[in-house]
C-alpha cells in the first residue's frame, strides 16, 4: 500500500511539472538571468562561475 501510494505522489507530482514545464522553464531562466545580473553588478560573477564549476564537477565524477 506504501509503494503504491508513493507511486501515485511521485507520478501525479511528475506530470503537475511535465503540464507546466514552459512556467517552470521560463521561471528558472528568469532566476538564472537575476541572479547572474546581480553577481555582475558586484563583481562576484567569476567567483560564482568557479564554484559552480567545481561543483558541477564533483558531481559528475560521482558518476563516472
Amino acid at each position: 500500500m506504501i509503494t503504491t501510494l508513493a507511486l501515485l505522489t511521485i507520478l501525479i507530482s511528475t506530470l503537475l511539472v511535465l503540464s507546466n514545464l514552459r512556467d517552470v522553464m521560463s521561471d528558472t531562466l528568469h532566476a538564472l538571468e537575476a541572479s547572474a545580473r546581480r553577481a555582475h553588478d558586484d563583481g562576484i560573477l567569476v567567483q560564482k562561475l568557479a564554484f559552480a564549476t567545481l561543483w558541477i564537477m564533483i558531481f559528475a565524477l560521482c558518476y563516472l
